[in-house]
């Protein structure tokens, strides 16, 4: 009789546990689908590579001086001939002035002589002259000829000095350094400052050798500099000859467009190619679910939400590239109202994206 009603007791005590767990029906869940596609594709690996510029240049002075103005500072976008620095032009202007007045006074005695000349071709004619005497005055109209052409030569040379004295942007770019300033004197060989071509950018990317027959040359790949917000595209156009002796990576050169703001170094991940081209079936990013470390999505059958395992192969713009197996190309998976569902609750569909 005991017996009897400790079973009743334990039946009573497990009624509400059992409705609870039964419960009333889940009202159907309203979801948003997208369908399933298949794209050809290559394998790609997401590389961190760095900034760098194709082509610097490191500017010096040809003459001596002291830096009268400096019209940059690093960091400033130049123009090609733009005048960067000027040296201090009191001496070569004084030199110039100089010259000019000696070519001046050598034209005047030329121009004295040469009626001279004149003069005594007439009376050499007449005999009132030796000829001594008209030899010297024709060898003199010829040595203030070549005295003035010599000082046009230096005139030429100061004039050159003058004009070298401003030094100007090899090429279009971005001002890497800065090495002097106002007060500080030069000399051919020095260093003023450093220019970075902005349309010469690529990024050095550090490719394991095993995966560099994929980094075609012309090939495109995709990348994204975080920190300066970018994303866009760049070109495989070759590799550094020379791989890391300790990792022995190789690193492929990847030429971007040309970019209004840049920092030499700075890190940028690309999407490498490192496998063959394949077929992939591509499910939208949003339709994936994560659940106790594993990846599935949500499929609708028989007017219900039926989980699918996936594989992510990679990700390709919005969406993932996903292993052959359950999915196939065609087929519809939701993408919005996936992560309130439950394993075989009613759907509603109230929108289908392309």
């Amino acid at each position: 009789m005991k017996a009897v009603k400790w079973i009743t007791l334990i039946a009573l005590l497990a009624l509400p546990a059992l409705a609870y767990a039964q419960g009333p029906a889940a009202p159907p869940a309203r979801v948003v689908t997208s369908q399933v596609t298949q794209k050809t594709i290559a394998k790609t690996l997401d590389v961190v590579g760095t900034l760098q510029c194709d082509r610097i240049s490191t500017l010096s002075p040809e003459v001596s001086g002291q830096i009268q103005v400096v019209n940059v500072t690093e960091g400033d976008w130049v123009k090609k001939g733009a005048p960067l620095f000027r040296l201090n032009l009191d001496f070569v202007q004084n030199e110039i002035d100089t010259v000019k007045k000696q070519i001046s006074l050598m034209e005047i005695r030329r121009a004295k002589a040469q009626k001279d000349l004149a003069r005594y071709e007439t009376l050499f004619n007449q005999q009132a002259a030796s000829e001594q005497e008209y030899d010297n005055m024709r060898l003199s109209m010829e040595d203030f000829a070549i005295q003035k052409a010599t000082l046009e030569e230096g005139l030429k040379l100061s004039l050159l000095k003058k004009e070298k004295s401003t030094i100007r942007a090899p090429f279009t770019g971005v001002v890497l350094k800065k090495r002097v300033d106002e007060g500080n004197w030069v000399t051919p060989g020095s260093e003023l400052c450093a220019i970075g071509s902005m349309e010469g950018l690529y990024i050095q990317v550090p490719m394991p050798e095993n995966l560099l027959v994929f980094s075609k040359k012309g090939k495109t790949v995709n990348l994204t500099i975080t920190a300066l917000g970018i994303t866009t595209q760049g070109t495989i156009t070759g590799l550094i000859p020379v791989a890391d002796p300790a990792t022995k990576n190789v690193f492929v050169k990847v030429k971007l467009p040309t970019l209004e703001t840049a920092v030499l170094n700075m890190s940028a991940t690309v999407a490498m190619p490192a496998g063959e081209i394949q077929e992939v079936i591509l499910v939208p990013r949003d339709a994936l679910v994560t659940a106790q470390g594993k990846t599935m999505v949500y499929i609708i059958e028989k007017g219900m939400a039926a989980p699918r395992p996936v594989t992510v192969l990679s990700y390709i713009d919005g969406n993932a590239a996903i292993a052959k197996g359950p999915i196939t190309p065609g087929m519809a998976v939701i993408i919005d109202g996936k992560d309130r569902l439950r394993p075989g609750q009613s759907v509603t569909i109230i929108a289908t994206n392309p």
